[in-house]
C-alpha cells in the first residue's frame, strides 16, 4: 500500500474548516471588543454583524478557494497511484504463477521473455502465450487476443472515477459556504435569544449558540434519508473508497490481460457482519473485470459472482476487504479467523470509534469557544476521554491506537422526521414544472448570492425538509400546503400538497412577512 493514505484529503478539509470557523470567531470577536469601549447595545451589534456578512463571505469564499488546487490534485494522484497498485499488485503475484506454468510444463526460462523489472511478458505475442499456458493448465481451450482497446477499460474507468470524485468534491465545498453564512445568521439570532433567557456575558450567548455547530462541525452533507456527516469525514470517506475502488480496477485491468478472472476475499479478524459471509471465499470478478459469458457460465457453478456479493454488502463504503487473484490449484485460500471472536474484536472497535468521536467533539468545542470557562472544561474533558482511552486499548491489546481520528472530524448525525411538515420526503422534491422552476431561479437566485440552480433548489428541500424549532416556524395550511420560514436566514417556502415545490424566496418584509402568511392561512 502506499504511504499517502485517505487521510490526507480529511486533514486538508478539516484544516479548511477550521479557518472558516476562525474567520466566524474574528468577526464576533471584533466587534465585542468595539462595544466593550463603546457601551453594549444589542440592536447596533446585530446590525453591525449583518452589515458585514458581504465581507465575511468573500473572506470564506477565499479560503475555499484556496484549497481547490490543493484537493485536485489529491485526488488524482492518490488515485492514479492506487490504479498503478493494483496492476503492481497482479503483477507480483503473475510472476510468481509464471514461474509455476513454467515449472509445470518443464519450460526454460529463456522460452517465455520476462522484464525482470514487473515480472510480465514484455510484449502481446508472449503475453498471450502466457494466457494460453495458464488456459491449458486450466483445462481449457486457448484464449483469442483481444483487441487493445478493450484493456482500456478500466483506464478509462479509471478517469471517471477521478472526475466523479473531485465533481463530488467540489460540490461539497459549495455546500460548505452555504452552511457557514447559515451558521452565522444563525448566531446573531440566537445569541440574542440566549443574552435575554440569562447568559451573563456576550461570549457566553455566543458559546451558547454555536454549541450544537462547533459538536458537529460543518455538517453540511445531506442524504437522501435526512442524515447529515461532516464535511472532513465525508471527503475522507469518498476519498478511501473511491482509492479502494482504483486499486480494484487496476487489478482488474490485469486479469482481462491475462484471461484469469478469479479471485479470493481477504480475512480479517475484526470484520463487519456484512463481510463475515465472505471473508476466504473465491468469486467470479463481473465487476472490475470483463470475464466472457463462457468463462461466467463455466465458474458461476462452482463460484459465487461478485456482483452478488457487493449487493449483499461485501465492499461497502470504508470497506477494508481486498480482492486477490486466484489460480485454481496454486493460490493458498487465506485463514478464516473465528467467527465469534471476529465479531467481539469488531464490537472492541467500534466502541473504540466511539470513544475517539467524543474526544474529537470535545477538541472543536475547545477550538471554538469564546467563554475561558467554557474553554477549559473542553480541554479538561479532552485530557478525562484520552486517559478512559488509553485504558480501554490495554485492556484490548488486539486493537491499536490511531491519534488521526482523535483530530477534529465529526460522524454521521441520524436524523428522521415522518410529520408532514419536517417529512424527509421533501429532500427529493422538485417545483411542479421546469418553466416554473426556471421562473424562481431567474426571479429570486440573486437573494441568495452566488449560487447554483441546484443550490438554490436544495436551499427549499433542506428548509421543508428541516424540524420546527426556535428558528424554524411552520404549520400545514387547511388545503394542505406546507408553511416554512426560518428566521436566522429569512427563508420563506411553501410545499404543495402533491409533494412539490411551490415558492422559496427571502421576503422584503422578514418576519413581518411570515406573520401575514400566519394569518391568511393558518388555521386556528
Amino acid at each position: 500500500m502506499s504511504d499517502k493514505r485517505p487521510y490526507d484529503i480529511g486533514d486538508i478539509f478539516r484544516q479548511m474548516e477550521l479557518d472558516l470557523i476562525a474567520n466566524m470567531r474574528k468577526v464576533f470577536h471584533y466587534h465585542e471588543r468595539e462595544e466593550g469601549k463603546e457601551g453594549f447595545k444589542w440592536e447596533q451589534w446585530q446590525r453591525a454583524k449583518l452589515r458585514a456578512i458581504t465581507e465575511y463571505r468573500k473572506r470564506n469564499n477565499s479560503i475555499v478557494n484556496s484549497y481547490t488546487d490543493k484537493i485536485i490534485k489529491n485526488v488524482d494522484e492518490q488515485l492514479g497511484r492506487s490504479y498503478r497498485e493494483g496492476e503492481n499488485n497482479f503483477i507480483g503475484l503473475g510472476k510468481r504463477v509464471l514461474n509455476k506454468v513454467k515449472s509445470f510444463f518443464g519450460l526454460k526460462n529463456d522460452e517465455i521473455k520476462v522484464d525482470p523489472k514487473i515480472g510480465i511478458p514484455v510484449d502481446t505475442s508472449e503475453q498471450q502465450r502466457a494466457r494460453e499456458y495458464i488456459s491449458y493448465m486450466r483445462g481449457q481451450s486457448p484464449t483469442i487476443p483481444e483487441d487493445n482497446s478493450f484493456f482500456k477499460l478500466n483506464d478509462r474507468k479509471l478517469e471517471a472515477l477521478q472526475e466523479v470524485v473531485k465533481n463530488d468534491l467540489k460540490k461539497a465545498q459549495s455546500s460548505v459556504l452555504r452552511k457557514m453564512d447559515d451558521v452565522y445568521r444563525q448566531t446573531i439570532f440566537k445569541s440574542q435569544v440566549y443574552l435575554q433567557s440569562g447568559a451573563t456575558t456576550v461570549y457566553k450567548a455566543i458559546d451558547m449558540a454555536t454549541k450544537d455547530f462547533l459538536n458537529k462541525g460543518i455538517d453540511s452533507i445531506t442524504y437522501s434519508n435526512g442524515s447529515k456527516m461532516n464535511i472532513a469525514s465525508y471527503a475522507e470517506m469518498c476519498l478511501r473508497t473511491a482509492n479502494h475502488r482504483a486499486t480494484l480496477l487496476g487489478e482488474g485491468k490485469k486479469r482481462d490481460e491475462f484471461g484469469v478472472h478469479l479471485v479470493v476475499v481477504s480475512a480479517h479478524a475484526n470484520t463487519c457482519p456484512k463481510c463475515a459471509p465472505w471473508q476466504g471465499k473465491v468469486l467470479v470478478d463481473d465487476v472490475f473485470s470483463h470475464p466472457s459469458q463462457e468463462y461466467i457460465e463455466g465458474y458461476s457453478k462452482k463460484y459465487p459472482l461478485l456482483s452478488e456479493a457487493i449487493k449483499a454488502g461485501l465492499l461497502h463504503p470504508n470497506c477494508r476487504h481486498t480482492l486477490a487473484t486466484y489460480f485454481e490449484g496454486i493460490t493458498n485460500l487465506p485463514k478464516v479467523p473465528d467467527e465469534k471472536e471476529a465479531a467481539d474484536t469488531y464490537k472492541a472497535e467500534q466502541k473504540q470509534r466511539e470513544m475517539e468521536r467524543e474526544i474529537r467533539k470535545y477538541k472543536r468545542i475547545a477550538a471554538g469557544s469564546c467563554d475561558e470557562g467554557n474553554l477549559k472544561y473542553a480541554e479538561d474533558k479532552v485530557k478525562q476521554l484520552e486517559k478512559e482511552l488509553k485504558s480501554f486499548l490495554k485492556l484490548h491489546p488486539e486493537l491499536r491506537r490511531a491519534q488521526e481520528r482523535e483530530e477534529n472530524k465529526i460522524p454521521v448525525e441520524k436524523t428522521s422526521s415522518d410529520d408532514i411538515i419536517s417529512s424527509n420526503k421533501w429532500l427529493k422534491s422538485e417545483f411542479p414544472t421546469e418553466k416554473k422552476f426556471n421562473k424562481h431561479v431567474e426571479k429570486h437566485l440573486s437573494e441568495y448570492g452566488d449560487i447554483t440552480p441546484e443550490e438554490y433548489l436544495d436551499t427549499a428541500r433542506n428548509l421543508l425538509a428541516a424540524k420546527l424549532s426556535d428558528d424554524v416556524e411552520g404549520f400545514v395550511s387547511k388545503d394542505g400546503f406546507v408553511f416554512k420560514y426560518r428566521k436566522s436566514t429569512n427563508d420563506f417556502a411553501i410545499g404543495r400538497a402533491d409533494g412539490k415545490i411551490s415558492t422559496i424566496f427571502k421576503p422584503e418584509k422578514e418576519y413581518g412577512y411570515w406573520k401575514e402568511q400566519m394569518q391568511e392561512f393558518k388555521e386556528d
